[in-house]
């Protein structure tokens, strides 16, 4: 009877997945948790569909990881705590590219030496997708978040090997909280461009404005189990070999940086629901 009863309960225990399989542009990718964290899965609707709403238009992304405590939340229909979380992205014009080594290098060399350039363009972009952002939520849960961001520290890259490339930023978010009172939030973001199977991967990281380090080092050991999970193949490594075939047209470096400005939006969120509720 006692072994029925076990076997029961374990049938309603959150199965808490290690890795997540994508595709892009055609190419198959395994995506290992981070430690502590789990996907985020259709049966999560609420979330599931609410994250939709944080990805800059620019990027298409693939799956989400939330911390293995919170996975029973939004199994429930609530929405978790989204203070630390973990995303999978890339940007939509990359999807059909194949990315040789040597297209990466130039990639890694032209963001630190447009960083600033960079910024100034994700500045005039951010005010006008914030509002798209708010708009949007206003219409569909009706509430009006006055979603901003009004500061952003960017830091310099601090992490740097053959397939990636990572930097952190800290940004200063204002909204209207649970009952209309304005308020803010910061948000620490690491960044990382991961090269796999001539596929450029965006790796990001969100944690509170002290998880800055934490970010950081939870970033550097998730990317490393990424390239490690998908050693190119022959074909692949045929891909990666030829000499440059991108041109300099790099704008979608800015989308890139959008999209870890867009995505802790979802932190504020969060924090009114759950207020609210």
């Amino acid at each position: 009877m006692l072994r029925f009863c076990l076997l029961g309960a374990l049938l309603f225990v959150p199965v808490v997945s290690t890795a997540a399989d994508i595709s892009v542009g055609g190419v198959s990718l395994q995506i290992p948790s981070p430690e502590g964290f789990s996907p985020v899965t259709p049966q999560m609707a609420e979330l599931y569909e609410l994250q939709k709403q944080f990805v800059a238009p620019t990027n298409d992304e693939f799956v989400t990881f939330i911390p293995d405590s919170e996975v029973s939340t939004a199994l429930s229909g609530q929405i978790p705590d989204m203070s630390r979380r973990f995303t999978v992205q890339t940007a939509k014009s990359l999807t059909d590219a194949s990315i040789s080594t040597s297209d990466f290098n130039r990639l890694k060399t032209f963001s630190k030496a447009q960083n600033d350039e960079l910024r100034k363009q994700v500045d005039r972009e951010i005010p006008g997708l914030m509002k798209k952002i708010s708009d949007g939520l206003a219409e569909k849960y009706d509430v009006d978040l006055a979603l901003s961001a009004s500061q952003m520290v960017p830091l310099p890259v601090h992490e740097e090997s053959d397939r990636t490339l990572a930097h952190s930023s800290l940004v200063k978010y204002s909204m209207n909280d649970a009952v209309g009172n304005p308020t803010s939030y910061v948000v620490a973001v690491t960044a990382t461009y991961v090269h796999v199977k001539d596929k450029v991967l965006l790796l990001y990281s969100y944690a509170e404005e002290a998880g800055l380090e934490w970010s950081r080092a939870a970033s550097k050991q998730w990317a490393r189990d990424v390239v490690l999970a998908n050693p190119s193949d022959l074909h692949g490594s045929m891909k990666e070999s030829p000499p440059s075939g991108l041109g300099m047209n790099w704008s979608w470096v800015a989308g890139a940086l959008v999209g870890a400005i867009v995505g802790p939006l979802i932190v504020g969120w969060a924090v009114s629901r759950n207020k609210a509720s």
